[in-house]
């Protein structure tokens, strides 16, 4: 079926520690990137023939990692329990966007979620 893919980034600065994962375990930060790529298909486009405007898509994603910026990840509460290794940062973020996505724009579906720890490593979650 004929659909679209859009995507928007955010951007947050954070440390966090990775017990029993060699150097990880010293407290260490990273410029992160986290991409929200989500799917529409062509039959839902609305009136003015937008599947959601790229800005309400980049306030989407911003609002799932605004508490992450500057932060300890570690002592947040998502990560309490479980270290915030990459695969359950993205997992988090696709949580909150999913939530956030389902009350405003019920036709689109999450696609994907990437996020870069560093320019050369990334995790890619997808629903499907």
């Amino acid at each position: 079926m004929a659909h679209y893919l859009l995507s928007a980034e955010a951007v947050f600065s954070s440390a966090h520690s990775l017990p029993g994962i060699d150097m990880c375990e010293r407290f260490h930060g990273h410029n992160w990137r986290a991409r929200l790529t989500v799917r529409i298909e062509d039959s839902e486009l609305g009136d003015k023939g937008m599947g959601i405007d790229f800005r309400d898509l980049e306030q989407v994603v911003q609002h799932a990692v605004a508490d992450f910026d500057h932060s300890y990840l570690n002592d947040l509460e998502p990560f309490r329990e479980h270290a915030p290794t990459a695969e359950r940062i993205t997992r988090v973020i696709y949580e909150r966007v999913l939530e956030n996505l389902a009350d405003r724009w019920p036709a689109i579906r999450i696609h994907e979620i990437e996020v870069w720890e560093m320019p050369e490593y990334r995790v890619s979650y997808r629903p499907d």
